[in-house]
């Protein structure tokens, strides 16, 4: 490849050639900015695609606004591509894993892409932020094969630290796989070459500087444990100068219960055991006793000798008393979870693990190790969502947009009987703002459910005898209309008290067919019109002998009563006037009803508590229609003048409904209606 220049927009580096490897250490965001900034104008004014990899989507925005004060024209170069600003989650770690070639493989991938859109080569910066413990032996090795695949390439790298993250070993580490190393001090950015690349003495001096930065303490020992070199590090951590520590033995750091500690860990040193992040306690000048976190590190002579001990100590003792509270806090809680009968559990969708607490044997009859064992498998076994609940629907919509969920589930138990649980939790989310993690709490409701299901018997029970009593009082009231009636001679008020007796009839067999069904307080509507309507022909059939019914009835319509009451009113007027007027001089005739949804359908099944599709509602048509000789003519259907037809109208405003009148080949009423 060409060595040709480019310019790094890094002042103090000046003009670099393809394949330059950078690494930044800083202390505070306005120290990688003030160098990020730059370094990123000068790739986009210089025809380069650029890649930026940030910590999180807060800082995705952060790293706009920072290069929109620098790069007025920063959206354009956004819009057209030629820079992404990428969450670290995403660009490292995608489903929570950290794949090096997998990495390396999608570098390369953008560079050629961006060769091919005609861009000169990739300037790319990335993030060290996001790195667990875990992850750091992988990441070292992802950039020495990143230092060594670069060179091969038309690429830039700028890779940044944090100095308060990361301790001096890593540090150390992150420095030797880089051509330079900028560090700000004091407000001036400083330079230090590749110590990789350097001899031995200019890489310990080399080293030296970077470490020198450091808040650990990083000292020398000799092989007795006299103290040779100490840094300002070290002066922090234990309150000695460097003046009045050195030549003294290491041991003055050993507080009175740990005597002898560090004679003991330099002989395991010397016979190769690895000392690397041993917590123990050491002695300040104040007296004051701390938690370090120590490793060695061997010094070697030109022959390979050990020579010397390299010591770096960082001083924990903050995050020990963190970790103290957090124990403390965690053990209450627990403590008060398994009190209370409640499970406590985590997990996390990147990694597809779980983590339980509280009173798990209580509450599944398991063990914590055998749930702990049996991972997932044994809730997708064991769970399942209750006949009556619609909290699926929440978590899983909670799950997909994050925030808190509530459901209801029964869980089989280890011994296989059931119990009711309520799951109460939410869905946090990560940098690509997308959930990837659930908290929540699992706790016993099976006795309350058994409260709620024996009140709830009881309701239904006393409301089974409200209708009851309903309709035996509309039947009292059938009765007397019909005495009533066989006192008058006068056709026109008999006809009168049937009417009305008809009319209570149909409310009665509304509240006989909710005392008679289950629970619910919505009516099987295809069922109980068939009753109505043949209790009407029952009161006509003296008068028409031979009259024909034709019932096309829907099945599974339900209606709640504010429906049911209006809609059998209203065939009862309209089926008693085809039944009195409609066959007047003939012998025979057909009557035709006919219910069904209309064709904008909102439901997928009119029943109570099944899901809404639409927000309008569900249409229905109602049809009542006869082979007759007709209405007259003159017949008003807006303003009609029979008690019954004023009835049906003021029916139909009450369902919110539509009426629609054909006098063609008899008589045939339309009624259009929603049911929200």
């Amino acid at each position: 490849m060409k060595k040709s220049l480019r310019k790094s927009g890094i002042d103090i580096i000046g003009d670099v050639p393809w394949g330059t490897h950078i690494c930044q250490f800083y202390q505070t965001k306005e120290d990688f900015m003030d160098t990020l900034v730059p370094y990123f104008k000068t790739g986009l004014e210089n025809n380069e695609f650029s890649m930026w990899i940030t910590s999180g989507p807060l800082e995705v925005e952060y790293a706009k606004e920072s290069l929109r004060m620098t790069v007025p024209d920063i959206d354009s170069y956004l819009k057209k591509g030629q820079i992404q600003i990428i969450p670290d989650s995403r660009f490292y770690a995608e489903e929570g894993v950290f794949d090096s070639k997998r990495i390396l493989n999608n570098l390369v991938e953008k560079l050629n892409q961006a060769l091919a859109n005609g861009y000169d080569g990739l300037r790319l910066s990335g993030t060290a932020l996001w790195l667990e413990n875990k992850d750091w032996s992988d990441f070292v090795n992802y950039e020495i094969k990143l230092d060594s695949a670069i060179s091969n390439y038309q690429m830039i790298a700028l890779c940044t630290y944090s100095l308060d993250r990361f301790d001096a070993t890593k540090i150390i580490e992150a420095a030797i796989n880089h051509q330079f190393v900028l560090i700000k001090r004091e407000g001036t950015l400083e330079q230090i070459k590749n110590s990789r690349r350097e001899k031995e003495e200019e890489r310990i001096r080399s080293l030296a500087d970077i470490v020198e930065l450091s808040n650990d303490a990083i000292l020398t020992i000799s092989l007795d444990g006299t103290i040779t070199s100490w840094n300002k590090g070290a002066e922090q951590t234990y309150g000695y100068s460097t003046k009045k520590i050195i030549g003294k033995p290491i041991s003055i750091l050993e507080p009175s219960i740990l005597v002898e500690e560090t004679e003991e860990l330099i002989e395991l040193f010397k016979q190769g055991d690895k000392i690397h992040n041993y917590e123990t306690l050491r002695l300040r000048e104040d007296g004051r006793v701390i938690n370090v976190s120590v490793t060695f590190s061997p010094i070697f002579d030109a022959s390979k000798n050990l020579i010397s001990i390299s010591v770096i100590s960082r001083d924990i003792t903050r995050s020990k008393r963190v970790e103290e509270k957090l124990r403390k806090s965690e053990e209450r809680y627990r403590i008060a979870t398994e009190q209370t009968g409640q499970v406590v559990y985590e997990y996390d969708l990147r990694t597809d693990k779980s983590g339980w607490a509280g009173a798990i044997e209580e509450v599944t009859g398991y063990s914590l190790e055998e749930f702990q064992r049996f991972g997932k498998e044994v809730w997708l076994k064991n769970i399942h969502l209750t006949d009556t609940s619609s909290g699926d629907e929440k978590f899983q919509s909670a799950r997909k947009t994050g925030g808190r969920f509530k459901e209801e589930l029964r869980l089989r138990k280890k011994d296989e009987s059931c119990i009711y649980i309520e799951n109460n939790g939410v869905w946090l989310k990560g940098y690509d703002g997308q959930p990837c993690e659930a908290i929540g709490v699992l706790k016993d409701i099976t006795e309350r459910k058994k409260t709620e299901h024996f009140l709830k018997s009881i309701e239904t029970v006393r409301k089974k005898e409200i209708h009851h009593r309903i309709k035996n009082n509309l039947q009292v009231i059938s009765s007397l209309l019909d005495l009533q009636a066989d006192k008058f001679n006068d056709t026109k008020v008999v006809e009168a008290f049937r009417e009305s007796q008809n009319r209570v009839v149909s409310m009665a067999l509304i509240h006989e067919e909710l005392h008679e069904g289950g629970e619910s307080e919505v009516l099987n509507s295809s069922k109980y019109l068939e009753r109505l309507v043949e209790n009407i022909f029952q009161t006509y059939r003296s008068r028409n002998a031979d009259i024909r019914l034709n019932m096309d009835l829907e099945e599974n319509i339900f209606f709640d009563m504010d429906t049911v009451v209006p809609l059998g009113l209203i065939v009862n007027e309209l089926v008693s006037n085809s039944l009195k007027h409609a066959f007047v001089d003939r012998d025979n005739g057909q009557i035709q009803i006919k219910l069904c949804k209309g064709k904008s359908g909102g439901y997928k099944d009119n029943i109570a508590g099944s899901k809404k599709e639409e927000s309008q509602g569900t249409s229905f048509i109602l049809i009542v229609s006869d082979n007759g000789i007709g209405i007259p003519g003159e017949f008003d259907l807006e303003n009609p003048v029979s008690l019954g037809m004023q009835l049906v109208n003021t029916l139909i405003d009450q369902l919110e409904g539509k009426l629609e009148l054909k006098k063609d080949n008899g008589t045939e009423f339309t009624i259009k209606f929603r049911v929200m």
